[in-house]
């Protein structure tokens, strides 16, 4: 009789080789892979598995206690009192180092092969949860010929405006919730310069928005972008690792405060946290938990397709480059990176 750990090893071992290689774009990963994948997960970081009655017990965690629509209030009100301390030019925030550029790298294909058409110049990027505008330069650098940007933070705006060099033609800021993708574009669309909300775009992006989003939300915002999207358009966003819920070493540059929280027990909960700067800033964030199955159940449902998964973290690379900083949470899954597309 072999043990649930031998077992768990050996399909590990037979997912990394197959169904979870970073590079094969080939492959596409199905539910059931996903959903195994998480279970050997929960075996590899400590926690336990469960069964699926038990990983839907907590689905309206939130709606039970009345705060399913705090969440976006919550986030304006983190990010309009510190808009100031995430602006930079340069790689600064440790997701910049390990989770962004795994963005850039998925959308750089994607950029590459409309150049590659024969209206190179049109493609524009659609920004949810824009921020301070640091993906959207990055975007415009990479050849994108627009960047329309929402984000419900009003400071966070300002600072995106401020350091778009008056390039208006390629930005365009606005201030919306990201529930209200569509109404927001519609409600611009003069000033955006956009002839409809659907269908109107190449490529959207979603960095780091979704962990403030509950999953009711994050379901309706992946269904808005779909429809936004072009048929053969990209949605390409990031999230926290689904495992971070158990990094809460308080010397870590990346941690929440989630010591004796349960992977599927805190679905839907708001878990504080922090993350740090190279230069030593520390700043405030907020993850509502996720499991695994929630973004492939939100992914399915919309009708995107799965192009590519990645896990990001702290590279060799990285460790050379400042070991001190990147020390505390090496060899960890930081981030996953979804790439979807919309059929054609």
């Amino acid at each position: 009789m072999f043990s649930s750990l031998t077992i768990a090893v050996v399909a590990l071992l037979l997912l990394s080789a197959e169904s979870f290689r970073p590079h094969d774009k080939s492959k596409k990963r199905t539910g059931s892979d996903l959903l195994l994948r998480e279970q050997l997960l929960l075996l590899r970081c400590g926690g336990d598995v469960l069964d699926n009655e038990t990983q839907s017990s907590n689905d309206d965690s939130i709606d039970a206690n009345g705060d399913d629509n705090d969440s976006e209030t919550k986030s304006r009100k983190m990010y309009n009192k510190q808009a100031s301390n995430w602006v930079r030019t340069e790689p600064r925030c440790l997701s910049d180092f390990t989770g962004r550029p795994v963005v850039f790298e998925m959308l750089e294909d994607v950029l590459n092969a409309q150049h590659d058409g024969s209206d190179s110049k049109g493609n524009v990027v659609l920004d949810i949860g824009c921020g301070e505008g640091y993906c959207a330069r990055k975007v415009i650098e990479m050849g994108a010929s627009k960047v329309i940007g929402s984000d419900i933070s009003k400071e966070m705006i300002a600072c995106a405006l401020s350091t778009a060099d008056g390039d208006d033609d390629r930005f365009k800021y606005y201030e919306s919730a990201a529930g209200e993708l569509l109404k927001g574009l519609n409600d611009n669309r003069d000033f955006l310069g956009i002839d409809s909300t659907e269908g109107a775009f190449d490529v959207a992006i979603a960095v780091f928005l979704f962990n403030y989003l509950t999953t009711n939300e994050m379901e309706e915002v992946i269904l808005q972008a779909f429809q936004a999207l072009k048929p053969g358009g990209t949605f390409i966003f990031s999230v926290p690792h689904p495992s971070m819920i158990f990094c809460h070493d308080k010397g870590a540059i990346f941690r929440l405060d989630s010591e004796n929280k349960g992977y599927y027990s805190s679905r839907n909960e708001k878990i504080t946290g922090i993350i740090s700067t190279i230069d030593g800033t520390t700043l405030n964030i907020m993850s509502i938990h996720k499991t695994l199955s929630d973004y492939i159940t939100a992914i399915f449902s919309s009708g995107f397709e799965i192009v590519d998964i990645q896990e990001a973290g702290v590279t060799e690379e990285h460790m050379i480059l400042h070991p001190e900083f990147f020390e505390s949470v090496k060899d960890r899954p930081l981030h996953l990176v979804f790439k979807l597309k919309k059929p054609y």
